[in-house]
């Protein structure tokens, strides 16, 4: 089969234009596969019903064509949910929804399925059994540890069941792509045959330099936290830092999700001073990079499979030269250090609340240089990685045509 010849049938939920790391990821690598000749179907869910060149609308959803000439299958879900619960209910639902929708595409060369929403891996599983083609999963997150560490489901018979159906799917995937090298040494030693790691990344074909503001209003340490408000971010400790550290600490938090309330009400209980505001995106999101001297990340410490998960807002901050306070270990903690792009501390908050301390008495220890976007241009390149992905598929399918 040449290169020319394959039909990629993309499971995802999460894509243009909903904004969103899987959604950048995915933009990147399709176009990627459009440059390629390849024709790429995607099959998504929207919680509004936003389309671009639609072709038809009907009661299976709208067909459209995307940005780089892909043919999307979308259908309405519901809004983005507030809670845990409600994000469990909205997956399931999706992934329903979604398997009547990707058996009515034209039969692909391989199928795609790209997880954290797990139903995505299952509906991946069957969509690639009834067409008889290879299945690629793509684990962002690592599942099924997380399913244990989260304690997402209240029963151990029922993590002990998720836990052995995802890992079942993992191992009868023809290939299991991850995002970082240490889950993929897991999957291999859990029994998974085939494993592949294509790192995380931003993409550099459009990319923009940060500019700077050129002046500040206050002599203070500007701490920038931006990003999902969850459960895994462990950010209350970020939170009682701020009380700890002195009045030239101002401590910003940008975003929202199931933990935000929760966290809001954390921080008026013990009286901080923490700037909250809503999610943003476009040039609102780079004033806030603009306003900051060190950007948060953060990773709770209690929950094993963060050793090796690595948050994408990393290569961005790389990137974008911010300085980076990273509340993270293993993979993530290595990268940072790495790429002498800022400070790893633990969750402790006086510690954190000393190192904010230590960044303001010397500002000069937030110039991060150019080595950490040299790094990413170099190896966390979207397109770059799209390559590897497109060289991926076409052993895959070199591979399946000799068998047959």
């Amino acid at each position: 089969m040449s290169v020319g010849a394959v039909r990629v049938l993309l499971l995802t939920h999460s894509y243009s234009p909903e904004v969103s790391p899987p959604q950048r990821r995915w933009d990147s690598f399709v176009y990627v596969m459009r440059q390629a000749g390849w024709k790429v179907q995607v099959v998504t869910p929207r919680a509004e019903s936003r389309h671009a060149r639609v072709l038809s609308k009907g009661r299976l959803g709208a067909v459209e064509v995307g940005a780089h000439g892909e043919i999307i299958r979308s259908f309405v879900s519901l809004r983005k949910p507030r809670t845990i619960v409600g994000k469990l209910i909205k997956n399931a639902l999706d992934g329903a929804l979604m398997l009547p929708r990707a058996l009515l595409q034209a039969r692909p060369t391989v199928v795609i399925a790209t997880v954290p929403a797990l139903p995505t891996m299952f509906v991946g599983y069957i969509v690639a059994t009834v067409f008889r083609r290879p299945l690629l999963l793509e684990m962002r997150d690592a599942w099924p540890e997380l399913i244990s560490d989260s304690r997402i489901l209240r029963w151990k018979w029922l993590t002990r069941l998720a836990h052995w159906a995802v890992r079942t799917i993992q191992r009868r995937a023809t290939t299991v792509v991850t995002v970082t090298d240490g889950f993929a040494k897991i999957l291999s030693r859990e029994g998974v045959p085939a494993v592949r790691t294509i790192h995380n990344g931003i993409s550099t074909r459009n990319f923009e330099v940060l500019s700077r503001l050129p002046e500040r209003t206050d002599s203070k340490l500007h701490v920038l936290y931006l990003g999902n408000l969850g459960e895994s971010q462990g950010l209350e400790s970020v939170i009682l830092a701020s009380t700890m550290a002195s009045d030239d600490i101002q401590v910003r938090i940008v975003g929202g999700g199931t933990a935000s309330e929760r966290l809001k009400r954390y921080a008026e209980s013990i009286d901080a001073n923490i700037d909250f505001r809503p999610p943003v995106r476009g040039d609102a999101l780079r004033s806030h990079y603009q306003w900051a001297d060190t950007c948060v990340v953060s990773l709770r410490d209690d929950w094993a499979s963060f050793n090796h998960t690595v948050p994408s807002k990393i290569y961005e901050l790389l990137s974008l030269r911010l300085h980076i306070t990273g509340i993270v270990t293993g993979e993530a903690a290595r990268i940072i250090s790495g790429a002498a792009a800022g400070d790893i501390v633990d969750h402790d908050p006086n510690h954190i609340a000393e190192l904010w301390q230590e960044l303001y008495r010397d500002r000069q220890r937030t110039d991060v240089g150019t080595i950490g976007r040299d790094w990413v241009f170099d190896k966390a390149s979207l397109e770059k990685l799209g390559q590897e992905y497109v060289e991926l598929i076409t052993d895959m399918t070199r591979r399946e045509s000799s068998d047959d």
